[in-house]
């Protein structure tokens, strides 16, 4: 009558990657800045959950034959073989430590974890690289003000109709309806002016936006947002770029 696992504990080191430049074989998960291992790079999160999106891996094409969306397919497994265990990844990597797609990647990879319920996660760090750009990934959610302003507790429901060039998280803080937290990621190469709604029965009125770019590996404070309309505005967001929004009464 007592459960044997808890936790369904994996390990995840991508195994997508692209021809460089030179072309040679790179996986993402090498330092390499490198355009068509970038690109890969910042694509390889969809892996965790997109069955939209196949990428260019030996697992892609001998084993699932297609995408690989790994969490929903454990989860269906466990749903079928061993109710409520939960998820848990305690090593991955996605490369990139000190370039822009490796904070982007990052930062994207959080939000998947968070919104699809990983009970814990642990970065190994790989390679020869002082992974700023990782670390700033990490405090667009839990540091991005340098005062440990951090998404919020509870995860709420972030659509967008572009997976490939964009990612969207949202957040609330249970009972504390008058802030509500966004984490936006621009993925190409081309600042993109995104049309942001939100639904809520508070008003908010201003948004603090914090930006990680490739200019900076931390976090930086940029003008605020007025809104103006019902929950809605208008944001710019930098080529390649993670932004962090605070919405506020």
């Amino acid at each position: 009558g007592q459960r044997l696992v808890d936790v369904l504990d994996i390990h995840w080191y991508p195994e997508a990657g692209a021809n460089n430049s030179g072309g040679n074989w790179t996986r993402i998960t090498d330092d390499s800045t490198d355009a068509n291992v970038v690109a890969a790079r910042l694509q390889a999160p969809r892996s965790l959950w997109d069955t939209s999106y196949t990428e260019n891996s030996w697992i892609s094409q001998w084993s699932t034959s297609g995408p690989i969306y790994l969490l929903p397919r454990l989860q269906t497994k466990i749903n079928t073989h061993y109710p409520n265990t939960r998820m848990a990844i305690t090593e991955y990597y996605y490369g990139g430590g000190d370039h822009i797609s490796g904070g982007i990647a990052q930062a994207d990879v959080l939000g998947i974890f968070g919104r699809e319920g990983l009970f814990a996660a642990t970065l190994w760090k790989l390679g020869g690289t002082s992974h700023s750009f990782i670390y700033g990934g990490f405090e667009m959610f839990r540091n991005y003000n340098g005062a440990n302003g951090s998404f919020g507790n509870t995860s709420i429901e972030a659509t967008n109709p572009n997976a490939q060039d964009y990612s969207v998280y949202a957040s609330v803080d249970a009972g504390q309806p008058d802030r509500m937290v966004l984490v936006v990621i621009n993925k190409t190469g081309t600042s993109r002016t995104a049309g942001i709604a939100v639904t809520h029965t508070n008003q908010f009125n201003v948004a603090e936006v914090y930006q990680l770019t490739s200019g900076n590996s931390q976090p930086q404070r940029v003008s605020d947002l007025n809104i103006t309309l019902t929950n809605a505005f208008q944001y710019t967001m930098p080529a390649y770029s993670v932004t962090t929004i605070v919405l506020k009464p």
